[in-house]
Parts: C-alpha cells; sequence; structure tokens
C-alpha cells in the first residue's frame, strides 16, 4: 500500500507543474518557483523521515556514517542527517539565487510573457504540491520505525539527486533559452524531462549480484587497472566491501555506543 501512495503521489507531484505548463498557461517563471518549492519541501520532508527513524530505531549509520566507497567512520563527520541537510539546503539556495537572476534577466530581454510570475498560481501549485507531499510523508512515518537505514540512504540519495539534475539543466537549458528565439519550445522541453528525470527516481534501481556476462567480457578485453585480478573478481570484492560498509551502518546505536 505504501509503495502503491508513494508512486500515485510522485505521478500526481510531477502532474502539477506538467499541467500548469501545458495547460493553464503558466509562464516559465511560475513553473520555476514551483519546482524550487517543490524541491524545498522534498529535501525537508526526506529530513523530518530521517529524524523519526533516528529517534525510534537508531544505528550506527545516523550517527558514524560510512558513505560508499569510504574505508573509515570519523567521530568529527558530520551526522548523516546534518550532511544531507547541509549539501542539500546549500544547493537548493543556489539554485534559488540563479533562479531570481535568470528571470530577471529573462524580463530584461524582453521575454516578461517567460519570465512573469503569477503569484496566485504559484501558491495554488506550492498547495498542491505540499499536499501531496505531506499524504506521502503520513503514510512513510506509520512504517519508518522498520525501514533499514539503507532506505533512508537511498531516498537521500535520489532527493539529492534531484537538486542535482535541476540546478544544472537549469544552467544548461535556460542559456540556450536566453540565446535562441524559441524560449517556450525549449523551456517545454525542460518540463518534460524535468519530469521524466522525476518519475525516473520513483522506480525500482537495479543492483545485480553479478556483472553480467557480455559486461565481463568487455572489460576483461580492456586494460587492467588492478594487475592479476579479472573484473568479475575486482565486482565481487567491492559488492562484499559494500555489503560490509551496510551491515555496519545497520549495527544499532545505543547509548553506550556513543
Amino acid at each position: 500500500m505504501s509503495r502503491l501512495v508513494h508512486v500515485i503521489a510522485v505521478l500526481a507531484i510531477v502532474a502539477v507543474p506538467f499541467v500548469g505548463w501545458f495547460v493553464d498557461g503558466w509562464s516559465g517563471g511560475t513553473t520555476l518557483v514551483v519546482y524550487w518549492f517543490e524541491t524545498l519541501v522534498v529535501t525537508l520532508l526526506i529530513a523530518a523521515r530521517v529524524l523519526v527513524h533516528r529517534r525510534l530505531a537508531p544505528c550506527r549509520g545516523h550517527y558514524r556514517y560510512q558513505a560508499a566507497g569510504s574505508t573509515t567512520q570519523s567521530p568529527t563527520r558530520p551526522s548523516f542527517l546534518a550532511g544531507f541537510l547541509i549539501t542539500s539546503l546549500a544547493f537548493t539556495a543556489a539554485h534559488g539565487v540563479f533562479l531570481v537572476v535568470i528571470v530577471f534577466l529573462l524580463g530584461r530581454n524582453g521575454q516578461r510573457n517567460l519570465a512573469g510570475i503569477d503569484w496566485h498560481s504559484v501558491r495554488f501549485g506550492c498547495l498542491l504540491v505540499l499536499g501531496f507531499l505531506c499524504v506521502d510523508l503520513a503514510v512513510d512515518l506509520v512504517t519508518v520505525r522498520r525501514w533499514p537505514f539503507r532506505r533512508l540512504e537511498l531516498m537521500a540519495k535520489q532527493g539529492f539527486s534531484r537538486i542535482v539534475v535541476v540546478h544544472l539543466t537549469l544552467i544548461l537549458g535556460l542559456f540556450a533559452i536566453a540565446v535562441t528565439d524559441a524560449p517556450n519550445a525549449l523551456f517545454g522541453v525542460f518540463v518534460v524531462l524535468k519530469s521524466l528525470a522525476a518519475l525516473s527516481f520513483a522506480l525500482p534501481q537495479w543492483e545485480p549480484q553479478q556483472p553480467p556476462a557480455w559486461f565481463s567480457r568487455a572489460m576483461n578485453r580492456l586494460p587492467n587497472v588492478h594487475p592479476g585480478q579479472r573484473f568479475e573478481e575486482h565486482w565481487a570484492k567491492d559488492r562484499a566491501d559494500e555489503l560490509a560498509r551496510l551491515a555496519r551502518n545497520e549495527e544499532p546505536w545505543t547509548p553506550s555506543t556513543r
């Protein structure tokens, strides 16, 4: 049930700015403000899930998080929650500053139909997005105590990936808009790509236990950066290291371990 609600919520959230732009005639500025609000709220609600899980089911990953590819757990490193919030909110703030600048420049360049912001539509769109996100949060809070820490880690990575996708798309897409004569068409492409990216985060991630045979054969023909070791052997070692990392993050955290 929670999986179904999550998929429905994602579809509904994607539909708000999509329908606003293609059906309701939202300007680019209005659509971007709703996107920025969605990014901010998603970040804060992921943090709320992490905070509740840390209180109800504390584990080592919350306090001595070991990231993928790392072999150490620094006691001076910020907690998982703090690290996620600092990085995500910094990017979101930069996203907001860039949004203000690009809307201002588009307005100065005579593209007011693209840069204008309808605050009534912004309020309506943001309320819809907030409502769907809160429903998704409420469903998750019922079961968050039983979640493994890995689920929170993946959720945080997807949330940050969403921020990076929007930020890079804005930089590249709006630059293209500023130097072409078809701003509305290019912004429509941006909305479609942003929607597809959001939908991709709702799909299950493929994590094979063994590399595909064709991929191993291809990699074994390349110069080996690990002399004397075949690709599938290196894959198996990395997989074992990753499983050990995940197990350490899942270890219960008690006052005696602090």
